[in-house]
């Protein structure tokens, strides 16, 4: 039989990794489970040039702190996907298909 699981995230997303990082900081046994990648919709339904509309401030999440010369400028999707692959850990699991 399979592990057991506290909990199950839907979504890897920035939702998903900071629902996490609260899970891991209580010691719960849980997967984060995407469809694709890491902030996949990040990936592959923006525009080259689309920038999150929010401040880089306002993107942080749980845990972590702003860190970068500009906190109330916009960066680039790719720039919030390379965010949140650093903030990962191995309780995400990838390219989960439903049947």
């Amino acid at each position: 039989m399979g592990e057991v699981l506290d909990v199950v995230v839907v979504g890897a997303g920035s939702t998903g990794v900071g629902i996490s990082y609260f899970l891991k900081r209580e010691a719960r046994e849980h997967k984060v489970l995407d469809g694709g990648r890491i902030g996949e919709t990040w990936r592959t339904q923006r525009w080259d040039s689309f920038r999150l509309n929010s401040p880089t401030i306002r993107s942080v999440l749980p845990g972590d702190s702003y860190r970068g010369p500009d906190p109330w400028g916009a960066i680039t999707h790719h720039e919030f996907v390379s965010y949140l692959e650093e903030r990962t850990d191995t309780a995400c699991r990838y390219a989960l298909k439903p049947r």
